[in-house]
This record gives structure tokens, sequence and C-alpha cells, in this order.
């Protein structure tokens, strides 16, 4: 694509209107957008908040009520993009530069972003009362650290080594959604900090046999229809709540630093458990690095005749 049929694809899609007559390519069933470069954002100013550096951004590119469909725009530059009440339908940004999107109000079904990098991203913004919502996605190996959330709503989605480092999901709400690979330290939540009248996250038909889950925190869910991971590693409990008082009570009375930050770790699981919570998961590695030796034995006598 060179340089001027790049402007005028691009100053059409941010309108919706057609490509027909641009003479594009096809791939898959899909028009080929491959490569686009969208304009880059410009730095206005920087200024210093009591917590962080902050910088002004201008020339950014916002859509309003824009539908994209049947759009490849694999290896594309697309950062900075700004989503208001939109809808991204059967498109694919496979290694697409996505980071900085900023969306509000806005469905994006049957897309694929493998290998895409959307970090620094709001994905999950609010707008008029109304979430996005992510249908049928593809996040396979998608770089998603740094993404924030208020509420999302992520139906039949699958994460497959994708990035998650540190993501909490805030009230975002999982069905029928598949999580391969490893997450560390990610949080799901029942409900967004102050977001009792959204939707709650129910984590339906949710799948982790496949995931490894390193200090990995379900705040007030009772996972009544999660799948666990199915290795050596994971520890699947059938009375989890009741288990975790029985080694918290254990623990109690150790002086020992290992006994007391295993206590403490152990009794952040306690105090998010869901209310209604039979079954929950640990992880041996999780107890080790905290515990030592010592402290994983100590939780795996405790814990054995409760095993999932």
């Amino acid at each position: 694509m060179n340089e001027n049929q790049n402007a005028e694809v691009w100053k059409r899609i941010i309108r919706g209107k057609p490509l027909d007559d641009l003479g594009l390519g096809n791939r898959d069933g899909r028009i080929d957008l491959t490569g686009l470069l969208a304009p880059k954002p410009t730095v206005i100013r920087t200024f210093q908040t009591p917590v962080a550096n902050v910088s002004e951004l201008g020339g950014l590119t916002i859509l309003n009520h824009i539908t994209w469909k049947s759009l490849d725009f694999s290896g594309s530059k697309l950062k900075g993009l700004r989503f208001h009440s939109c809808k991204i339908i059967d498109c694919v940004f496979d290694e697409c530069d996505c980071q900085d999107w900023r969306i509000w109000g806005t469905t994006v079904s049957d897309t694929s972003f493998r290998s895409a990098d959307l970090r620094t991203s709001a994905l999950g913004g609010i707008e008029n009362g109304k979430i996005n919502e992510f249908q049928k996605i593809d996040f396979i190996r998608a770089d998603l650290r740094q993404t924030a959330y208020v509420s999302a709503r992520f139906v039949d989605c699958l994460f497959k080594n994708t990035r998650l480092n540190k993501v909490n999901f805030q009230g975002s709400a999982f069905t029928d959604c598949s999580f391969e690979g490893e997450l560390e330290e990610v949080c799901f939540n029942r409900n967004a900090f102050r977001g009792e009248a959204l939707p709650p996250n129910e984590m339906l038909r949710v799948d982790f046999t496949r995931a490894r889950l390193r200090s990995v925190e379900f705040r007030g869910l009772d996972l009544k229809e999660v799948s666990y991971p199915n290795d050596p590693d994971h520890i699947v409990l059938n009375e989890y709540p009741q288990t975790l008082d029985r080694i918290l009570e254990a623990l109690r009375d150790r002086a020992d630093m290992a006994s007391r930050m295993l206590a403490a770790d152990l009794g952040v699981c306690r105090k998010w458990a869901g209310p209604q919570q039979v079954r929950g998961v640990l992880n041996k590695k999780d107890l080790l690095e905290t515990g030592g030796e010592e402290g994983l034995r100590t939780v795996l006598a405790m814990i054995e005749p409760q095993r999932g």
C-alpha cells in the first residue's frame, strides 16, 4: 500500500465510508489492509502529577458510531485509537501495534488479535452506562499487560499464551472463555471497585485446565462453573474455605518468618473466598516460594484429605 492509498483508506475507514473502489486485495474474505499506518499521536505537553509524569497527546484518531466489518489489518500500526459506540466485526489485527487504545460502549466480535500489542490500552471503559463486549475473540499470544478495566464482557474468548502479567480485570465478566499458559498476578473480581450496580462477574463455564496460575486472585467469586488446572503443580480443594481456616489456625502460633508470610498469603485467599464458594485452587510453587519446603509440607499435610 503506497502513501497516497494509505491516506485515502484511512480517511474513509474513520468515517465509515466504503473501500470498494480502491482496488484493494482480499484475504480470506476480508479486505486487505495489511500494513496500514495510522497517523501518530503527538505530545502537546508533559506535566507532573502527584503520582506520575503525564503526557497530553494531540492528533488522536477518534471514531464515533463506526462499524468495521471484514477488514484485515495484520501487521498495521494503529496506536492511540479512540472508539466510542463502535462495532468491530470479523476483523483481523494479528501482529498489530494497538497500544494505547481507548474503547467505550463498543462491541468487538469474531475478531483476531493474535500476537497483537495492546499494552496500556483501556479495554474496560464505560460510556453512558454501556460496557464493552468482546465476543469470540482470539487473544493468542496477545500482549495485554498494563491494560485497564472498570468492566467489560468477554464471551467465548481464547486467552492462549496471552501476556496478562499483573492485569486486574476489575468487574469484567467472563463466560465460556478459555485460558491457557501462564497467568501471573492476574486478578478476577465479582464486582469492580464501587461497581456494584454493574452486572456481576459469575465466571460461567471458564476453562483453566491448561493454565498455570501463579499468584492469581479470585475475589468474591464462587467459581461454581470453573474448570481448574489439571496438573501436579495445582491443588484443587473441595472444602476450600474450611481447609484454609484449618491451615491458618495451624500457622497462627508459629513465629518463623516463612510461616508468617505463608499465613499472610493464605489469609488473603481466605478473605476473598466467595460467599458460597466450595472449591478452590492453590499452586504448589506459590506455597514453596512463600513458605519454603517446610511450609509446603505443612500445607500438604493439612489439605491431603480435601483435595479435588
